[in-house]
C-alpha cells in the first residue's frame, strides 16, 4: 500500500511539474514571438482585465472543487450537483459582467475594452463545464492525461494567436489565445474523461459543503483581488505600457516558481489527504516536501535576479528594459511563494479553512497598506511592496500551520535557512559581473547559470544534505516510471 503510493505520488509529481513546466514554456516561447507582432501598450489593455478573469473563474468553483477532493468518499449525485451550481454560477457571472463592460471601458478610457472584454471573459464560462472532470484526475493523481489536453490545448490556441498577430489582428489576437485555449481544455476534457452527470442537483450536498467551500472561496477572493489589482491601479495610474512591463516582470518571475509551486502543491494536497491523520507521518511527509521546495526555489530565486538583464534583452524588443528593475524586485518575494503555498495544502488537509482565511486576510491587508505607502514611489515602489508582504505573509503562515503538525520554528528553520543562506553565497556574487567588463548577454547568462548552479550543488553536497540526494533518487525514479 506504502509502495503502491509512493509511485503514485512520484508519477503525479513528474507530471505535475511537466503540467505546470510545459504551460509556461509554451507561454513564454508563443509570447516571444506576439511581442514583436502586437504593441506594448495593447498588450497592457489585456492585463488590465486579469482581474475580472481570476475573480469569475473563482466564483464558478466557490471553493467546491477543493471540498470534493478532500472528500474520501464522494458520491455520484454530489459530483453531480457541483457541476450544475458551476456552470450556473458561471452564466451569472458572466451577464453582470456583460453587462458592466462599458462602465470598465469607461474607466479606461479605452472603448475596445467593452467589446474586448465581453469576449475575454467567455473563457471562465468554458471553463465551468470541465471542473468536475479535472477533479476526478486529481483525485486519481492522474495529471499525466491533464498535462497533455492542457499543453494541446495551450499549443494549438498559440498558434493561432501567433496566426491572428501576423495577419494584423493586434490586442483580439491575445483575447482569442485565452478564450480559444479554455473551449479546448473543457472540450477535450469532456473526450477523455468518463465522467458524465447523474441525476439531479441536490442542494444538500452542496449546503454539505458549504462552510469549508465558502472559506476557501473568501480566502482566494481576497488573494487575487489583491495579486491582480496592480494592473488595475498602474493602468489608470501610470499607462498601459507599464502595465504591459509589470505584467511580464511578474511573468517572468512566476514561470519557475509556479512550475515549483503548483507542481508540488497540487501532489502535496492529495498526497496528505491520502496519508490520513496519522499525525507523525503526515509532518514527516510535510518536512521533506518543504526542504525539497526550499532547495529548489531559492536558487531559482535567486538566479533570477542576476540573469534578469539578458534573459529580458533576449526575449523581449527594446523597448521593454524597464521589466529588469520589476523582475528583480519581484524574484525577491517570488523565491518564498512556493513555500507560501505549502501552507494552504497543509491546512487543507488539516480541515483548517478558517486559519487560511484568516492568514490571505492578514497578507492582504498587508498587501493594501503597502499599495497606499509605495505607489508615490512609481512601480519599482509597488513591486517592492509586493516582495516585502510575500516575506512577511510565509513567516507567519508557516508558524501558524506549523503548530497544526508540531511544526516548531526550529525546525522550520532547520528545514528552510540553509538553503536560503547557500543560494545566496553562490549566486548574489555573480551580479557583479557587469562591473568586470563582460558585455555579451549570454556570456552574462551562461556563467551564473553554470557557475552558480554549480557551486550551489556542491555545498549542499559538502554540507551533507539528505534532500539533495533525495531529489536525484526522485528524478531517477519519475524516469523510470513514465518509460
Amino acid at each position: 500500500m506504502a509502495d503502491n503510493l509512493k509511485r503514485k505520488t512520484s508519477l503525479a509529481l513528474f507530471w505535475s511539474f511537466v503540467d505546470k513546466g510545459g504551460q509556461q514554456v509554451i507561454q513564454f516561447v508563443f509570447f516571444y514571438i506576439l511581442a514583436r507582432l502586437i504593441a506594448k501598450d495593447e498588450i497592457g489593455v489585456v492585463g488590465v482585465l486579469a482581474l475580472f478573469t481570476a475573480v469569475a473563474n473563482l466564483l464558478q468553483d466557490s471553493g467546491f472543487s477543493s471540498a470534493l477532493i478532500r472528500k474520501k468518499e464522494v458520491s455520484p449525485r454530489e459530483y453531480t450537483s457541483v457541476f450544475y451550481f458551476n456552470i450556473s454560477i458561471s452564466i451569472f457571472i458572466y451577464i453582470v459582467f456583460f453587462l458592466a463592460a462599458p462602465a470598465i471601458s469607461w474607466y479606461y478610457q479605452k472603448p475596445i475594452l467593452t467589446n474586448l472584454s465581453r469576449f475575454i471573459f467567455l473563457a471562465f464560462v468554458f471553463n465551468a463545464f470541465a471542473t468536475i472532470q479535472n477533479v476526478n484526475l486529481i483525485k486519481k493523481l492522474d495529471f499525466k492525461s491533464n498535462t497533455r489536453i492542457t499543453l494541446f490545448a495551450g499549443c494549438i490556441s498559440g498558434l493561432v494567436a501567433i496566426a491572428m498577430a501576423y495577419r494584423g489582428f493586434g490586442v483580439w489576437s491575445l483575447a482569442a489565445q485565452q478564450v480559444l485555449q479554455a473551449f479546448l481544455r473543457s472540450s477535450l476534457l469532456w473526450m477523455f474523461v468518463r465522467w458524465r452527470p447523474e441525476g439531479g442537483y441536490g442542494h444538500a450536498h452542496i449546503r454539505e459543503m458549504a462552510p469549508f467551500s465558502l472559506k476557501l472561496l473568501l480566502t482566494a477572493l481576497l488573494n487575487q483581488v489583491c495579486s491582480n489589482i496592480f494592473p488595475l491601479i498602474i493602468g489608470k495610474r501610470f499607462s498601459f505600457a507599464q502595465v504591459a512591463a509589470y505584467g511580464q516582470g511578474n511573468k517572468l518571475t512566476s514561470i519557475p516558481q509556479s512550475i515549483i509551486s503548483e507542481g508540488i502543491k497540487s501532489v502535496a494536497y492529495p498526497l496528505l489527504t491520502n496519508v490520513g491523520e496519522e499525525g507523525t507521518r503526515g509532518k514527516r511527509v510535510f518536512r521533506k516536501v518543504v526542504r525539497i521546495t526550499a532547495f529548489i526555489s531559492f536558487p531559482v530565486g535567486l538566479l533570477l535576479i542576476v540573469l534578469a538583464k539578458p534573459l529580458v534583452a533576449f526575449y523581449l524588443p527594446p523597448e521593454w528594459g524597464d521589466v529588469v528593475p520589476i523582475l528583480q524586485i519581484l524574484a525577491v518575494g517570488g523565491a518564498v511563494y512556493p513555500l507560501y503555498g505549502l501552507v494552504t495544502s497543509l491546512l487543507q488537509y488539516k480541515g483548517k479553512s478558517g486559519t487560511i482565511l484568516r492568514i490571505e486576510v492578514f497578507r492582504n491587508i498587508l498587501l493594501l497598506l503597502s499599495i497606499l505607502i509605495s505607489i508615490r514611489y512609481g512601480v519599482t515602489g509597488l513591486v517592492a511592496g509586493i516582495s516585502l508582504v510575500n516575506i512577511a505573509a510565509f513567516c507567519v503562515g508557516i508558524y501558524i500551520s506549523g503548530k497544526t503538525i508540531l511544526y516548531n520554528p526550529k525546525e522550520i528553520f532547520r528545514d528552510v535557512v540553509p538553503y536560503m543562506a547557500v543560494a545566496g553565497v553562490s549566486f548574489l556574487p555573480l551580479l557583479f559581473l557587469g562591473k568586470l567588463g563582460i558585455e555579451n548577454m549570454y556570456l552574462l547568462a551562461a556563467i551564473p547559470l553554470v557557475a552558480g548552479s554549480c557551486l550551489y550543488l556542491l555545498i549542499v553536497k559538502l554540507l551533507g544534505s539528505v534532500v539533495l540526494q533525495e531529489t536525484i533518487d526522485f528524478v531517477k525514479q519519475s524516469f523510470k516510471k513514465t518509460r
